[in-house]
């Protein structure tokens, strides 16, 4: 189905924006009312205000002719004459100019086609790119027959039917840099963990790091790799190389503030020989630039996630775009791989090779993206499976049907109302968590239920939601004043030295007369930290979806705004509805769902090209 992609009829001028445009004017050499010191102000402005809503370009040609975003008596010219206008400004450089050669004049815009871009994002665009296409057309060496044993009794299924578990596996041992996406519940960190211990059999040295955008990402991925070791009993063939905790990006490469900096890159490369990213949809275009600036070139690069995920708060979508790119372009659904990968696929696995679809000229980035199409987690609740798939391809008809048909019970959509009414479907969680004694039995109960929000502000908005339950929770004779037994909190902001990261949910009990709130422990057990050394925290009865990325819970209510609002999405949408285990209820009206399911945020970016039209090396 057809998408349309949130536009806002003005855009948020923030007063960093229009200092930056005064300031690219000025390079101009001229009074601002002159008419090239115009442009340079309206078109900086404009390209300063829409990377602040992640985009990390401008395509000029969807605003030629259009009022300028602070200023309705302006006009942009048409797309032609405004690119050859900023070219004769020094405040604007050409793309394939500044990137022929190295003493080119630095100007803080660059003109790439009809892209126009700030500096910093167009130099980590095509460092990305320039990295992606490098490490996938330069496949490794590796003698793949070494793996076959141990890889068919990892994937005993693989020679007698297609395994896309299987085929993301081949996929990273046969490039050093490889992207597994796929929704929840189908297997990208099982394949990780079966990776490994093919990797670390062939060859026992290999260091290995693990590492997500934030720090409870990065837990849970540490810990789910664990797991499904433990689950796969693949104790034998990882052994002290399993990586026991993982690092958020910014720790990983050794981020200085003071500097903005990290203290490892490619003068610095990273010392691992495997470094796995998990959640990659929250990976903005300068993070990765320096992720993979720091890999050292003889390391194997595993990114994992989902590219139907909400994107990274930051700039640029780099997993969507290359998930993009990747597709043939007349087939999005296509899974083609080259000769090569289906025949490596049959020498590793057994089977044939006709398994694996298979064409002669393939782009070498689509043997290197595997998307793995079958969700484990969903098999006994197929209202969410099928909510999700209705989202996900923007079928909002089908969405709305699923969500009123009564033979699901795993999906509801109901009608807003009052907070009594919100609370009614998880009133048995939420009374378990309220009379739980012990920080274990609040902890187990308040993992099972959640209340997400589309936004922060607003009655709809975490705010809104936070402030009602507590009056309601008043209303039934409940303390909520200050640190009040059974108050949730959400950590906001990273503190390694307590062990606490952002994303982090805690409980609050007395201990003694004497509050603490209690952080889950990863055996099951939990620690109790003073409310006055907490990092930046809020209260947590509602979270909002971006949040709530990478967790689980068994009942969700998802709280949807009243009223449009550019963060309305697909995007938004799918993300709360998997993350649900058990059940899912939409509060919320048809309308907005309508709204939410057809409409898709697409970060404007060259990335997608850069990929797709790459040259291919001989």
């Amino acid at each position: 189905m057809s998408s349309t992609p949130y536009t806002p009829a003005a855009l948020d001028i923030s007063a960093l924006d229009r200092a930056f445009a005064r300031y690219v004017a000025r390079t101009v050499g001229c009074d601002t009312a002159n008419e090239a010191a115009a442009l340079a102000y309206h078109s900086a402005l404009l390209v300063s205000a829409e990377r602040a809503l992640g985009n990390g370009c401008v395509d000029l040609t969807s605003f030629a002719l259009q009022s300028a975003p602070d200023d309705a008596s302006y006009l942009f010219p048409p797309v032609d004459v405004w690119c050859a206008q900023l070219l004769q400004l020094r405040c604007c450089g050409a793309a394939l100019a500044l990137e022929a050669t190295a003493d080119a004049q630095v100007t803080p815009l660059v003109l790439d086609g009809p892209r126009l871009y700030l500096r910093r994002f167009h130099e980590a665009e095509r460092r990305v790119a320039r990295t992606i296409i490098e490490r996938v057309q330069q496949p490794r060496a590796n003698d793949l027959s070494i793996s076959a044993e141990l890889f068919r009794t990892l994937f005993p299924h693989a020679a007698m039917s297609t395994d896309w578990q299987a085929a993301a596996a081949v996929a990273a041992l046969r490039s050093s840099l490889v992207f597994i996406t796929g929704g929840p519940g189908t297997g990208k960190t099982t394949v990780a963990a079966r990776l490994l211990a093919l990797l670390i059999a062939r060859d026992p040295s290999v260091t290995v790091a693990v590492a997500a955008p934030t720090g409870r990402a990065a837990a849970r991925l540490s810990e789910a790799i664990g797991g499904a070791v433990q689950r796969e009993q693949l104790h034998a063939f990882v052994g002290a190389q399993l990586p026991t905790s993982g690092n958020t990006l910014h720790r990983l490469l050794g981020y200085t503030p003071w500097n903005d900096q990290f203290r490892h890159h490619a003068g610095n490369p990273l010392p691992h020989d495997v470094i796995i990213v998990d959640e990659a949809s929250m990976v903005d275009v300068l993070m990765m630039d320096a992720l993979f600036s720091a890999a050292k070139a003889d390391a194997r690069v595993i990114v994992l996630g989902d590219p139907d995920q909400l994107a990274s708060v930051d700039t640029g979508f780099v997993l969507g775009d290359v998930a993009r790119a990747a597709q043939p372009a007349h087939d999005a659904l296509s899974a083609l791989h080259s000769t090569s990968f289906a025949a490596d696929y049959a020498a590793l696995s057994g089977g044939a090779a006709s398994l694996i679809p298979s064409q002669t000229s393939v782009p070498p980035l689509r043997d290197a993206v595997v998307r793995l199409r079958v969700s484990y987690r969903f098999g006994q609740r197929p209202g969410i499976g099928a909510l999700a798939t209705a989202t996900q391809a923007g079928d909002a008809d089908e969405a709305l049907r699923v969500l009123d048909d009564a033979t699901f019970g795993d999906v509801a959509l109901d009608a807003p109302g009052s907070v009594a009414s919100l609370l009614a479907p998880i009133l048995p969680q939420l009374t378990e968590y309220l009379h739980a004694t012990s920080p274990a039995a609040a902890l187990g109960a308040l993992a099972r239920f959640r209340v997400l929000c589309a936004l922060r502000d607003g009655e709809t908005g975490v705010a809104g939601v936070n402030s009602a339950i507590e009056r309601w929770l008043s209303q039934q004779g409940y303390v909520v004043n200050g640190w009040y037994d059974h108050r949730p909190v959400l950590i906001t902001a990273n503190e390694p030295s307590l062990r606490l990261f952002n994303g982090d949910v805690g409980s609050t009990l007395a201990v003694d007369g004497v509050p603490y709130v209690h952080f889950p422990l990863a055996d099951g057990g939990s620690r109790a930290i003073a409310p006055s050394r907490l990092p930046a925290h809020e209260t947590a009865w509602a979270m909002t979806v971006h949040k709530s990325q990478g967790s689980e819970f068994d009942h969700v209510r998802l709280v949807l705004p009243d009223a449009d609002t550019r963060i309305l999405t697909r995007e938004l949408l799918y993300t709360g509805i998997t993350r649900a285990r058990e059940r899912v209820t939409i509060v919320g009206t048809a309308a907005m769902v309508r709204l939410a399911t057809s409409r898709t945020v697409a970060r404007a970016s060259g990335l997608v090209d850069r990929l797709r039209y790459a040259p291919t090396s001989s």
